[in-house]
């Protein structure tokens, strides 16, 4: 069996390793891709420290967006061939679907065509952040808003549905506000630092509330806009603690805060909810059966948003080649909440 080169977990806890694995071939609906990006993102550390997602199934790459070209197809592929440039989502729980290496599996539903309007740098930067806010948008199991994409979203009343996210200035919170604004939200409420707030306008936010002010200020400054209809809540960073999120719902309504990543609520800073309110945490795995009608849903759209402009790539910094010294210096800093700008490896090196 053909091998490749690749960045592998061997263990949670272990460092990161340049090592082998093989070269898997594409089944029905799914291309093998010759990998020319693989973009990191914050959970990755937790992948490497704590075995997120992966488990006991090591060695295994990490990263879950990748673009490259296609380099074989399997059966039932009518809308991809050898060569294409293509990027999408990769698959956290299988590691023949991760980024770090040299050729990785794609299921057809979650990749697009790399829009001629942006870079392939720019087009990593997307589909991982893009398709998790779209998903605690628009899931059932989350704020089960309808999306604009579905017959739901005809009749729905975005323009007088409160939006509040916390971590707006962060990649997630950005594609929140895009995907607000694009679905027609009338108030979307950013809390994010100062030196983001223009740029954060620009892409739809309505309000920017500055994120250094205490937590009592903050829900004053949110209540000021939304009063106490406030029903959707998104924490777009990771976060141990979700108090504020909840603080900031409906008194009188029951509200729901969804956050990225599990953490705690301290129920006696809350005040009185009357009508109760809901945590819902999720995954952003398109490839799970209760997420995959959703996601491909997305897919069938994606490219066309980012060459409408609706949906911008956020920054990077190029990586160049499998270096796991270097790696493992990126994930040490997103341990300790300084990671980098977006990590974009190059694979081979270019």
């Amino acid at each position: 069996m053909a091998e490749q080169k690749a960045l592998l977990v061997t263990g949670p806890g272990d460092r990161i390793v340049l090592g082998t694995r093989h070269i898997p071939t594409p089944g029905p609906k799914e291309v093998l891709v010759k990998v020319a990006i693989a973009g990191l993102n914050p959970h990755d550390q937790l992948v490497r420290d704590l075995g997120y997602f992966i488990g006991n199934n090591v060695p295994a790459p990490i990263g879950i967006d990748i673009v490259g070209t296609v380099h074989a197809v399997g059966k039932d592929v009518d809308n991809f061939k050898v060569g294409d440039l293509v990027f999408g989502n990769g698959d956290p729980f299988d590691g023949d679907y991760m980024a770090t290496q040299e050729y990785a599996l794609m299921d057809i539903d979650f990749l697009g065509h790399v829009p001629s309007s942006i870079t392939q740098d720019e087009a990593a930067t997307l589909p991982l952040n893009a398709l998790t806010m779209y998903i605690a948008l628009f899931d059932a199991s989350t704020h089960g808003i309808p999306s604009p994409l579905t017959p739901a979203g005809k009749s729905f009343d975005y323009k007088n549905t409160p939006l509040v996210i916390l971590g707006g200035g962060s990649n997630c919170g950005k594609f929140t506000i895009q995907l607000a604004k694009w679905a027609g939200f009338g108030t979307i409420v950013a809390i994010a630092g100062k030196t983001k707030a223009d740029y954060l306008v620009e892409l739809g936010a309505t309000h920017i509330i500055d994120r250094t002010l205490t937590d009592d200020q903050i829900e004053s400054e949110v209540r000021k806009i939304v009063g106490d209809d406030l029903l959707h809540v998104c924490t777009a960073v990771l976060a141990k603690d979700q108090t504020l999120g909840a603080r900031l719902l409906s008194n009188s309504k029951k509200g729901i805060l969804v956050p990225v990543t599990k953490g705690a609520v301290d129920e006696s800073k809350l005040g009185d909810k009357k009508a109760g309110y809901e945590v819902r945490g999720f995954l952003c795995r398109p490839h799970a059966e209760d997420k995959r009608e959703l996601a491909t849903v997305f897919w069938k759209s994606f490219p066309d948003l980012i060459e409408k402009g609706i949906l911008r790539p956020t920054p990077y910094e190029v990586v160049k080649g499998l270096d796991a010294n270097k790696i493992n210096e990126i994930l040490d800093a997103y341990g300790q909440s300084k990671g980098p700008t977006r990590p974009n490896i190059h694979v081979s090196g270019a």
